[in-house]
């Protein structure tokens, strides 16, 4: 007879059930209704599938298919049934897993898989789910697994990473190493739809073998996948790597995988948001600064970036000493610091510098704007005493709320603590921390704690701005650090003479400008708003001959405001050229003809509104100069 062991659940109910039960098995003692509605379950913290067995006392709490666990577990299983039934088509399988919404399985096809061949797939992924076998879970020994997966490299590789005993889900024939619960009722996955077939990498790495990947998305329930697909459609019209094609204003090459290339439209726009933050921060009383690319590597060994960013560096040789490419700015501004001999009296120190760093990314992970290997960073570095932390805190919090605002942005704000790789004393943390907490409580903000998440020099305050289709970015950041001023020698002469350390506030308001560019793109749908946009007017004349020194004249006088314009003098027909202009997205289409000359005025077409109206050329300046000076309207 097999030994009975104690189930706690969370109300502190307690089940006796025999050794070797399902988790499944305990639902069901709970109640049958129950049992249908339940996914995974969390077991003294680790979550299982309910086809796993208990074999101690534990403490069990369940999932149902709605809670994000048990959405997980809906993916990772149509990410093993989608490794099923490629394997049945001659596939190997290397993997599969979840990202957010979205499930995948990498795999070496026997011939490649085409797009086409995907509804094939997905209606395979259909029988399975239809007959509704139950998918057993064996616990094996690390030599007994290699050898069941003595045919399959990438399988060997997953068995050699995992812990004892290494978890096999078996389902007819097919096998696979697992290392996330499993769905038992396998008639809860069926609402999905594969999206995607594309060409990866074992393990994401370029220099690895070629895979493919299929990909698609998940849902508990058909309305959920309907809404997100419709959504996926929405984007898709709106998505940032179109857009920077089709208005010209980045594209990507093969000569230099994942860093971006900015036409003169591009470019505006990067300098636009540089110069609007420039402006901000002078108020403020920043100095702005620039770094060199290229560092001395004993340099980043000193800063202790080294040892955490290592891999993600880039590196060259010059005469026969290696130097690296700057990931960050930070070391940068610690020897500017130190060049000098600093008083108390001298802080706070807010030292700026819009500075390009470089950071390896796996060719698989890079996205658009939103992941490259190259960008540029609004850093700041902000040098403190201790009695003025939560002073100078507040007044960055300010200004990311000011810039925030310009753009219409909801925010959120999160704090991090501690990471286990934590760099220094645990009274500094706890002191910088405390510091953190101070300025949020004492002046009202809302946030969250995200434990363990801080930088490994301090704790920080992300800021997660909201877009307009309701996705959360993080962007900027607040970071305090005691360990950087330690690591360089920094040192300020406080009142009584004496040597000091300062406290470093590491602050970034867009983060990455090229990733900022991106969300702005999504956000507005192209449309950016005036200031910001690369073309701010075109100007058309009715006859290009008649009204061609009305329309240079009036082009001279916006030009002289500041403003970008373009002329259309083409042979195409008014209509044509209205409709090219909104196809850019120009904000703002003035018409010239005869009457216009006669009476000083100009006919303004507003992006996507269908009338012109005829307005003073000089008051339409006015009115523009109001729109475009964006600064003045927030607080």
């Amino acid at each position: 007879m097999a030994e009975q062991v104690i189930v706690t659940l969370p109300d502190q109910r307690k089940l006796e059930v025999a050794q070797g039960t399902t988790l499944y098995q305990v639902a069901q003692q709970i109640g049958s209704s129950f049992a249908k509605k339940v996914a995974v379950a969390n077991v003294d913290g680790t979550f299982y599938g309910l086809n796993e067995y208990i074999g101690e006392d534990c403490q069990v709490e369940f999932l149902t298919y709605e809670d994000e666990k048990g959405l997980e577990a809906i993916r990772y299983t149509l990410g093993y049934l989608a490794g099923e039934v490629l394997e049945k088509h001659g596939a190997k399988v290397a993997g599969f897993g979840v990202n957010k919404e979205q499930f995948f399985v990498d795999f070496k096809p026997e011939e490649n898989l085409k797009a086409g061949d995907l509804e094939k797939v997905s209606k395979d992924i259909q029988k399975a789910v239809s007959a509704n076998h139950p998918i057993e879970v064996r616990e094996l020994s690390k030599l007994d697994a290699l050898d069941q997966f003595n045919e399959n490299a990438f399988m060997q590789h997953h068995i050699e990473q995992a812990a004892e005993p290494v978890k096999v889900a078996v389902h007819g024939d097919y096998a696979a190493v697992i290392d996330q619960p499993l769905v038992h009722n396998l008639s809860k996955v069926k609402h999905f739809s594969l999206q995607a077939v594309s060409a990866t990498n074992w393990l994401r790495d370029v220099n690895n073998e070629a895979l493919q990947r299929v990909s698609g998305f998940a849902f508990a329930d058909a309305k959920a996948l309907e809404d997100h697909q419709a959504f996926i459609d929405k984007y898709e019209q709106v998505n940032h790597r179109r857009l920077g094609k089709e208005l010209d204003i980045f594209s990507f090459s093969e000569f230099a995988p994942g860093m971006p290339f900015y036409a003169h439209n591009g470019q505006v726009i990067r300098l636009e948001l540089q110069n609007m933050l420039r402006q901000l921060q002078f108020e403020a009383d920043y100095e702005e600064v620039y770094t060199p690319f290229i560092m001395d590597e004993t340099l980043w060994k000193n800063s202790g970036h080294w040892d955490h960013y290592q891999d993600n560096m880039y590196f060259t040789e010059v005469d026969e000493q290696t130097y690296a490419i700057k990931p960050m700015n930070c070391p940068g501004h610690m020897l500017i610091y130190k060049n000098h001999l600093h008083s108390y009296r001298d802080l706070p120190i807010r030292m700026a510098e819009f500075g390009q760093v470089h950071r390896h990314e796996l060719s698989g992970s890079l996205n658009g704007l939103f992941r490259v290997r190259t960008f540029n960073q609004d850093d700041a570095h902000i040098f403190v005493r201790r009695d003025q932390i939560e002073s100078e805190i507040l007044d960055v919090l300010g200004l990311i709320h000011k810039v925030y605002s310009v753009f219409g942005f909801d925010y959120s704000i999160e704090l991090s603590t501690r990471p286990d790789d934590f760099m220094g004393e645990i009274e500094l943390w706890d002191f910088a921390e405390q510091s953190l907490e101070n300025v949020l409580n004492q002046h009202g903000f809302e946030y969250t704690v995200n434990e363990k998440d801080g930088a490994f020099y301090g704790p920080k305050i992300d800021i997660h701005i909201k877009d307009a289709l309701g996705r959360s970015h993080q962007c900027g950041t607040v970071q305090l650090d005691f360990q950087m001023p330690e690591k360089f020698d920094l040192t300020f002469v406080n009142k009584d003479g004496e040597k000091e350390r300062p406290v470093v506030i590491h602050r970034a308001i867009y983060g990455s400008s090229d990733r900022f560019i991106g969300i702005l793109l999504e956000h507005f749908g192209g449309n950016l708003p005036l200031w910001l946009a690369p073309v701010q007017l075109e100007v058309i004349p009715v006859n290009a001959d008649l009204h061609l020194d009305a329309v240079k004249d009036l082009k001279r006088q916006l030009k002289a405001e500041g403003f970008r314009v373009d002329l259309d003098l083409s042979d195409e027909k008014m209509g044509y050229k209205i409709r090219q202009a909104h196809l850019r997205k120009v904000p703002y289409t003035l018409v010239v003809g005869d009457n216009e000359v006669e009476n000083g005025t100009v006919a303004v077409r507003k992006r996507g509104a269908s009338e012109e109206t005829s307005v003073d050329v000089k008051d339409f300046i006015e009115q523009l100069k109001a729109e475009r000076d964006v600064l003045n309207s927030v607080e």
